[in-house]
């Protein structure tokens, strides 16, 4: 029977001390407003009546003498066989709690909530029955292991870990659990890849083979660089033909506007003669699982053409790198087209702002068209 200062951080376990900070603490984690955190809690420890080892924290206990006061209590009731001790806290599982968790995130943005539900669901498969506090990091390093035996990529891996922390991170806050396991989880080394974009042969490839639908689409994303979602909400009033702007608000909320070359206006009013819908390429509502289908399709569709490695998304890394890196477009001009601005400033875009990415949308479709012989394709019915 004794009372122990319990240490949260593992440099601290070597020092003696007495749970007041001193010269020879360690430098210990600050809290947002400067504080340092407290490194530690004094408990009472002792053998109940059925001689099970009892090791208790109470927030009123704040110094040594709290707990000997404590512990002297306990001892006296135990002799008079009055021992009641407080119920521990049911600890929810993983699967349990994220639940709760979700419930907690549900008004984020659809992309974040989709991405944390895509995260609890693949942590839940594999520590979904262990309680929160029951979670170490040798679980953590183990689940790692079997994710990477899958083929997941590090960077996904880090991802997961990362929803993990902040999953215990919301828990601490509650006051479900009292650490974090991930603290001491070191994030995976990610080796930087250079982006993947096409070559002048792919890009031939490409408007010689495509064929209807995903033709356009592809046209699409390689002239106005935008995302695979992006594409996919277009409606025709998204596209100013008098104008020559597709305008687009996918992922960010926020508008991204980018000049319309006569070849994709001419293209895409083709299209819109034998379709006469509201949205040009998909009716269904935009989510994270429609995105993820197409996805899936090109790049089915791509490697069947011989083109390797390359996705929906790798148009616009093309897109981006021939207007710079072939065209010499300037960083700030393809910025407007790729970056986001708001409704307000696209309002009050210059002229010469507007006629600089008109004049980078035209060399792009000049210089992707110089890779065919033929550049007046019909888009299949």
């Amino acid at each position: 029977m004794a009372v122990r200062f319990r240490k949260y951080f593992k440099e601290c376990k070597p020092i003696q001390c007495t749970g007041r900070r001193s010269r020879q603490c360690p430098e210990t984690p600050k809290r947002s407003n400067g504080e340092y955190k407290t490194c530690g809690v004094w408990c009472i420890e002792f053998f109940d009546d059925n001689k099970q080892w009892q090791s208790l924290t109470f927030k009123d206990i704040r110094n040594k003498s709290d707990a000997e006061k404590r512990l002297t209590l306990f001892i006296s009731d135990r002799e008079r066989g009055q021992l009641k001790l407080p119920k521990k806290k049911a600890i929810p599982t993983l699967a349990e709690y994220g639940k709760t968790y979700l419930e907690l995130h549900k008004h984020a943005k659809e992309a974040t909530y989709l991405l944390k539900l895509r995260m609890v669901s693949t942590l839940t498969r594999y520590l979904g029955e262990y309680p929160l506090d029951k979670i170490t990091p040798f679980l953590i390093e183990k689940y790692r292991i079997n994710r990477k035996s899958s083929g997941v990529k590090d960077s996904s891996i880090n991802v997961d870990v990362s929803i993990l922390s902040h999953i215990f991170t919301t828990a601490i806050a509650g006051g479900t659990v009292d650490k974090n396991p991930c603290e001491g989880v070191k994030r995976l080394k990610v080796t930087q890849t250079k982006d993947r974009i096409l070559s002048s042969d792919e890009i031939a490839l490409l408007l010689d083979r495509l064929q209807g639908k995903d033709r356009l689409m592809v046209l699409v994303g390689l002239f106005t660089g935008l995302r695979l979602g992006g594409v996919l909400g277009l409606s025709w009033q998204d596209i100013d033909f008098t104008r020559k702007i597709i305008t687009s608000s996918h992922k960010t909320g926020k508008l991204v506007s980018i000049p319309l070359s006569n070849y994709l206006e001419g293209e895409l009013l083709r299209y819109k003669g034998n379709n006469p819908d509201d949205r040009v390429f998909e009716t269904r509502e935009i989510t994270n699982a429609i995105v993820v289908e197409y996805s899936r399709h090109f790049g089915i569709l791509f490697k069947g053409l011989g083109i390797q490695d390359f996705t929906f998304h790798n148009l616009r890394h093309s897109f981006s790198s021939l207007l710079q890196s072939e065209l010499g477009v300037g960083a700030v001009v393809v910025q407007g087209m790729t970056g986001h601005s708001s409704l307000g400033m696209l309002q009050k875009y210059s002229h010469s702002g507007i006629d600089a990415k008109t004049r980078a949308i035209q060399a792009l479709t000049d210089h992707v068209l110089s890779r065919k012989p033929e550049t007046s394709f019909a888009i299949a019915q």
